[in-house]
Protein backbone atom coordinates (compact mmCIF):
# COMPACT_ATOMS: atom_id res chain seq x y z
CA UNK A 1 0.00 0.00 0.00
CA UNK A 2 1.29 3.14 -1.00
CA UNK A 3 2.18 5.82 1.74
CA UNK A 4 -0.38 8.35 0.92
CA UNK A 5 1.83 12.21 0.93
CA UNK A 6 0.76 15.30 2.78
CA UNK A 7 0.78 18.42 1.72
CA UNK A 8 1.96 21.35 2.90
CA UNK A 9 0.45 24.70 2.28
CA UNK A 10 2.97 28.35 2.07
CA UNK A 11 1.79 31.66 1.41
CA UNK A 12 4.40 33.38 -0.20
CA UNK A 13 4.69 37.13 1.42
CA UNK A 14 1.87 39.34 -0.25
CA UNK A 15 0.84 37.06 -2.80
CA UNK A 16 -2.49 35.58 -3.07
CA UNK A 17 -1.10 32.73 -4.16
CA UNK A 18 -0.53 29.28 -2.21
CA UNK A 19 1.84 26.44 -3.03
CA UNK A 20 1.33 22.98 -2.24
CA UNK A 21 4.83 21.30 -1.26
CA UNK A 22 4.49 17.42 -0.98
CA UNK A 23 8.42 17.04 -0.39
CA UNK A 24 9.69 19.48 2.32
CA UNK A 25 12.76 18.54 1.32
CA UNK A 26 11.68 20.32 -1.99
CA UNK A 27 10.81 23.82 0.06
CA UNK A 28 14.24 25.24 -0.09
CA UNK A 29 14.69 24.81 -3.89
CA UNK A 30 11.17 26.41 -4.66
CA UNK A 31 11.90 29.12 -2.22
CA UNK A 32 15.17 29.81 -4.23
CA UNK A 33 13.19 30.19 -7.39
CA UNK A 34 10.44 32.51 -6.20
CA UNK A 35 13.30 34.64 -4.89
CA UNK A 36 15.33 34.51 -7.91
CA UNK A 37 11.77 35.32 -10.18
CA UNK A 38 11.54 38.70 -7.97
CA UNK A 39 14.65 39.60 -8.12
CA UNK A 40 14.54 39.18 -12.02
CA UNK A 41 11.45 41.14 -12.21
CA UNK A 42 13.17 43.96 -10.02
CA UNK A 43 15.93 44.35 -12.21
CA UNK A 44 13.64 44.40 -15.59
CA UNK A 45 12.10 47.39 -13.95
CA UNK A 46 9.53 46.37 -11.45
CA UNK A 47 10.18 48.34 -8.61
CA UNK A 48 9.87 46.10 -5.14
CA UNK A 49 8.45 48.39 -2.23
CA UNK A 50 9.94 47.43 1.01
CA UNK A 51 7.27 48.92 2.48
CA UNK A 52 4.03 47.59 0.71
CA UNK A 53 1.71 45.56 3.28
CA UNK A 54 2.88 47.18 6.33
CA UNK A 55 0.11 49.15 8.12
CA UNK A 56 2.51 52.27 8.88
CA UNK A 57 2.93 55.03 5.87
CA UNK A 58 5.40 54.34 3.35
CA UNK A 59 7.86 56.91 2.51
CA UNK A 60 7.60 58.60 -0.99
CA UNK A 61 9.81 58.35 -3.77
CA UNK A 62 10.53 60.25 -6.38
CA UNK A 63 9.50 59.48 -10.61
CA UNK A 64 13.00 57.79 -10.83
CA UNK A 65 13.91 54.81 -9.47
CA UNK A 66 17.71 54.61 -8.70
CA UNK A 67 18.03 50.67 -8.66
CA UNK A 68 16.44 50.64 -12.11
CA UNK A 69 19.58 52.23 -13.37
CA UNK A 70 22.38 50.68 -14.94
CA UNK A 71 24.51 53.28 -13.12
CA UNK A 72 23.12 51.86 -9.88
CA UNK A 73 23.75 48.01 -10.95
CA UNK A 74 27.29 48.95 -12.17
CA UNK A 75 28.32 49.92 -8.67
CA UNK A 76 26.87 46.89 -6.71
CA UNK A 77 28.79 44.66 -9.71
CA UNK A 78 31.85 46.17 -8.40
CA UNK A 79 34.00 43.00 -7.46
CA UNK A 80 35.40 45.32 -4.42
CA UNK A 81 32.08 45.52 -3.20
CA UNK A 82 31.36 42.14 -3.23
CA UNK A 83 31.77 40.98 0.15
CA UNK A 84 29.39 43.98 1.39
CA UNK A 85 26.48 42.00 -0.60
CA UNK A 86 26.95 39.18 1.24
CA UNK A 87 26.57 40.53 4.86
CA UNK A 88 22.68 40.82 4.37
CA UNK A 89 22.09 37.15 4.42
CA UNK A 90 24.40 36.80 7.86
CA UNK A 91 22.06 38.70 9.61
CA UNK A 92 19.21 37.25 8.39
CA UNK A 93 20.96 33.90 10.05
CA UNK A 94 21.56 35.98 13.37
CA UNK A 95 17.54 36.57 13.34
CA UNK A 96 16.86 33.01 12.64
CA UNK A 97 19.14 32.06 15.39
CA UNK A 98 17.53 34.79 18.00
CA UNK A 99 14.05 33.78 16.29
CA UNK A 100 12.87 37.08 15.87
CA UNK A 101 9.71 37.34 13.30
CA UNK A 102 10.10 39.74 9.69
CA UNK A 103 9.77 39.76 6.27
CA UNK A 104 13.17 38.39 5.61
CA UNK A 105 13.14 39.16 1.74
CA UNK A 106 12.40 42.88 2.25
CA UNK A 107 14.87 42.84 5.55
CA UNK A 108 17.40 41.36 3.46
CA UNK A 109 16.77 43.75 0.77
CA UNK A 110 17.04 46.65 2.65
CA UNK A 111 20.31 45.81 4.24
CA UNK A 112 21.91 44.87 1.18
CA UNK A 113 21.00 48.94 0.16
CA UNK A 114 22.60 49.88 3.86
CA UNK A 115 26.02 47.74 3.50
CA UNK A 116 26.87 48.60 -0.27
CA UNK A 117 26.04 52.44 0.30
CA UNK A 118 28.42 51.73 3.51
CA UNK A 119 31.11 50.67 1.17
CA UNK A 120 31.18 53.33 -1.44
CA UNK A 121 30.55 56.12 1.07
CA UNK A 122 33.93 54.98 3.26
CA UNK A 123 35.81 54.28 -0.58
CA UNK A 124 34.83 57.98 -1.57
CA UNK A 125 36.56 59.35 2.37
CA UNK A 126 39.52 57.49 2.29
CA UNK A 127 39.99 58.71 -1.25
CA UNK A 128 39.84 62.03 0.10
CA UNK A 129 37.03 62.60 -2.65
CA UNK A 130 35.21 66.26 -1.88
CA UNK A 131 31.71 66.74 -0.24
CA UNK A 132 31.33 63.47 0.07
CA UNK A 133 29.77 63.99 4.13
CA UNK A 134 27.27 67.04 2.31
CA UNK A 135 26.30 64.73 -0.49
CA UNK A 136 25.17 62.22 1.92
CA UNK A 137 23.11 64.32 3.93
CA UNK A 138 21.68 66.51 1.18
CA UNK A 139 20.28 63.11 -0.70
CA UNK A 140 18.88 61.65 2.30
CA UNK A 141 16.90 64.55 3.11
CA UNK A 142 15.74 65.36 -0.11
CA UNK A 143 15.79 63.15 -2.91
CA UNK A 144 16.77 64.32 -6.23
CA UNK A 145 15.18 64.33 -9.22
CA UNK A 146 18.09 64.35 -11.29
CA UNK A 147 18.17 61.13 -13.82
CA UNK A 148 20.22 58.50 -12.09
CA UNK A 149 22.94 58.62 -14.92
CA UNK A 150 23.86 62.30 -13.94
CA UNK A 151 24.32 61.81 -10.26
CA UNK A 152 27.80 60.99 -8.57
CA UNK A 153 28.26 57.62 -7.32
CA UNK A 154 27.67 58.80 -3.42
CA UNK A 155 24.61 60.56 -4.45
CA UNK A 156 22.91 57.96 -6.54
CA UNK A 157 23.92 55.08 -3.95
CA UNK A 158 22.05 57.26 -1.30
CA UNK A 159 19.48 57.95 -2.84
CA UNK A 160 18.84 54.32 -3.22
CA UNK A 161 18.87 54.33 0.62
CA UNK A 162 16.67 56.97 1.20
CA UNK A 163 14.20 55.10 -0.76
CA UNK A 164 14.51 52.41 2.05
CA UNK A 165 14.23 54.44 4.99
CA UNK A 166 10.80 54.45 6.80
CA UNK A 167 9.23 57.60 7.73
CA UNK A 168 9.14 56.06 11.47
CA UNK A 169 12.84 56.11 12.07
CA UNK A 170 14.15 58.44 9.27
CA UNK A 171 15.10 61.51 12.08
CA UNK A 172 16.71 58.25 13.98
CA UNK A 173 18.85 56.90 11.12
CA UNK A 174 19.87 60.66 10.62
CA UNK A 175 21.38 61.91 13.89
CA UNK A 176 23.27 58.15 14.01
CA UNK A 177 24.87 58.45 11.14
CA UNK A 178 26.30 62.28 11.43
CA UNK A 179 27.23 60.82 14.97
CA UNK A 180 29.17 57.72 12.64
CA UNK A 181 30.43 60.08 10.57
CA UNK A 182 32.03 62.56 13.26
CA UNK A 183 33.18 59.20 14.79
CA UNK A 184 35.19 57.52 11.62
CA UNK A 185 36.92 61.43 11.84
CA UNK A 186 38.39 60.85 15.17
CA UNK A 187 40.42 57.96 13.73
CA UNK A 188 42.96 60.06 11.92
CA UNK A 189 43.96 61.99 15.17
CA UNK A 190 44.16 59.05 17.18
CA UNK A 191 47.47 59.31 18.89
CA UNK A 192 48.31 55.64 20.08
CA UNK A 193 46.63 52.07 19.46
CA UNK A 194 44.81 52.86 22.48
CA UNK A 195 42.94 55.53 21.25
CA UNK A 196 42.42 54.04 17.61
CA UNK A 197 41.16 50.57 19.18
CA UNK A 198 38.65 52.58 21.29
CA UNK A 199 37.72 54.90 18.23
CA UNK A 200 37.36 51.74 15.95
CA UNK A 201 35.22 49.78 18.44
CA UNK A 202 32.68 52.79 18.33
CA UNK A 203 32.56 53.00 14.63
CA UNK A 204 31.60 49.42 14.17
CA UNK A 205 28.55 49.47 16.92
CA UNK A 206 27.29 52.65 15.65
CA UNK A 207 27.89 51.05 11.75
CA UNK A 208 25.75 47.88 12.96
CA UNK A 209 23.19 49.28 15.50
CA UNK A 210 22.11 51.49 11.62
CA UNK A 211 21.68 48.72 10.03
CA UNK A 212 19.08 47.57 13.28
CA UNK A 213 17.74 50.39 13.10
CA UNK A 214 17.01 50.66 9.56
CA UNK A 215 15.34 47.07 9.41
CA UNK A 216 13.46 48.07 12.96
CA UNK A 217 10.09 48.85 11.54
CA UNK A 218 9.62 45.27 9.46
CA UNK A 219 10.44 43.15 13.20
CA UNK A 220 8.05 41.80 14.90
CA UNK A 221 9.51 42.05 17.81
CA UNK A 222 11.56 44.84 18.47
CA UNK A 223 14.23 43.28 20.35
CA UNK A 224 16.93 44.67 22.04
CA UNK A 225 18.67 42.01 22.81
CA UNK A 226 19.40 41.50 19.40
CA UNK A 227 19.98 45.21 19.21
CA UNK A 228 23.13 44.44 21.48
CA UNK A 229 24.29 41.65 19.85
CA UNK A 230 24.48 43.67 16.55
CA UNK A 231 26.38 46.05 18.05
CA UNK A 232 28.81 44.24 19.71
CA UNK A 233 29.43 42.36 16.60
CA UNK A 234 29.90 45.55 14.73
CA UNK A 235 32.53 46.04 17.31
CA UNK A 236 34.66 43.13 16.71
CA UNK A 237 34.36 43.03 12.69
CA UNK A 238 35.76 46.71 12.47
CA UNK A 239 39.05 45.67 14.85
CA UNK A 240 39.24 42.31 12.73
CA UNK A 241 39.12 44.69 9.50
CA UNK A 242 41.52 46.82 11.33
CA UNK A 243 44.01 44.09 11.67
CA UNK A 244 44.08 43.12 8.15
CA UNK A 245 44.55 46.87 7.07
CA UNK A 246 46.75 48.76 9.66
CA UNK A 247 49.60 48.89 8.04
CA UNK A 248 48.14 49.34 4.70
CA UNK A 249 46.08 52.39 6.28
CA UNK A 250 49.29 53.71 7.97
CA UNK A 251 50.77 53.93 4.09
CA UNK A 252 47.93 55.82 2.92
CA UNK A 253 47.57 58.26 5.67
CA UNK A 254 44.68 57.41 7.49
CA UNK A 255 46.63 56.66 11.19
CA UNK A 256 48.46 59.17 12.65
CA UNK A 257 50.87 57.10 14.78
CA UNK A 258 53.25 54.89 13.05
CA UNK A 259 52.22 51.37 14.43
CA UNK A 260 54.47 49.10 16.34
CA UNK A 261 54.54 44.99 16.27
CA UNK A 262 53.04 45.67 19.61
CA UNK A 263 50.57 47.81 18.94
CA UNK A 264 49.87 45.02 16.24
CA UNK A 265 49.44 42.42 18.90
CA UNK A 266 47.21 44.84 21.16
CA UNK A 267 44.70 45.00 17.92
CA UNK A 268 44.99 41.76 17.15
CA UNK A 269 44.52 40.14 21.01
CA UNK A 270 41.41 43.15 21.48
CA UNK A 271 39.54 41.61 18.39
CA UNK A 272 40.31 38.21 20.07
CA UNK A 273 39.29 39.06 23.09
CA UNK A 274 36.13 40.15 22.08
CA UNK A 275 35.21 37.72 19.06
CA UNK A 276 35.99 34.90 21.53
CA UNK A 277 33.82 36.07 24.09
CA UNK A 278 30.61 36.31 21.38
CA UNK A 279 31.55 33.31 20.60
CA UNK A 280 31.12 31.44 23.66
CA UNK A 281 27.95 33.10 24.48
CA UNK A 282 26.48 31.97 21.07
CA UNK A 283 28.82 28.77 19.70
CA UNK A 284 25.71 27.91 17.27
CA UNK A 285 26.46 31.10 15.19
CA UNK A 286 30.31 30.34 15.31
CA UNK A 287 30.28 29.30 11.35
CA UNK A 288 28.52 32.51 10.68
CA UNK A 289 31.51 34.04 12.25
CA UNK A 290 34.31 32.57 10.74
CA UNK A 291 32.72 32.80 7.22
CA UNK A 292 32.61 36.21 7.40
CA UNK A 293 35.84 36.58 8.51
CA UNK A 294 37.30 34.23 5.81
CA UNK A 295 35.48 36.25 3.59
CA UNK A 296 37.09 39.41 4.74
CA UNK A 297 40.02 38.09 3.99
CA UNK A 298 39.61 36.38 0.85
CA UNK A 299 38.26 40.13 -0.33
CA UNK A 300 41.56 41.70 0.00
CA UNK A 301 42.68 39.10 -2.88
CA UNK A 302 40.65 40.36 -5.43
CA UNK A 303 42.76 41.62 -8.15
CA UNK A 304 41.59 45.11 -8.76
CA UNK A 305 43.82 48.38 -8.01
CA UNK A 306 42.07 49.05 -4.98
CA UNK A 307 42.74 46.17 -3.41
CA UNK A 308 46.40 45.98 -4.66
CA UNK A 309 46.77 49.32 -2.52
CA UNK A 310 45.21 48.02 0.63
CA UNK A 311 42.24 49.84 0.34
CA UNK A 312 40.65 50.38 3.78
CA UNK A 313 36.82 49.07 4.45
CA UNK A 314 34.27 49.43 7.15
CA UNK A 315 33.02 46.08 8.04
CA UNK A 316 31.63 43.99 10.58
CA UNK A 317 31.82 40.12 11.43
CA UNK A 318 27.73 39.46 11.38
CA UNK A 319 27.81 41.34 7.84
Amino acid sequence: MARQRRAYQYRILHSPAVIKVYNLRDLPRIMFELRSESSTRAQAGMRLNPWKGHDRTSRSSGPATTNQSAAYGRIVGNPKYRHFDRIPSRIVRCLDYFQVGGDRITVARILRAYYIFIAVVDNAIDSGEPHTAETVFAHLAKPSQTSPADLCDVALITQNLAEQVHDTVGLTFGQQLRRLYETVGQERSAGSIEAYIEVRRVVGTLTADLSYILISPLLKDEEQTVRLFMQNVGAVGCLIDSVIDLRADQRRGLVSFLPTRRDHVKLTLAALRQGLSICFRHPRLAGVFADAILDDVRDRFITTPESMNGERRQTQVIK
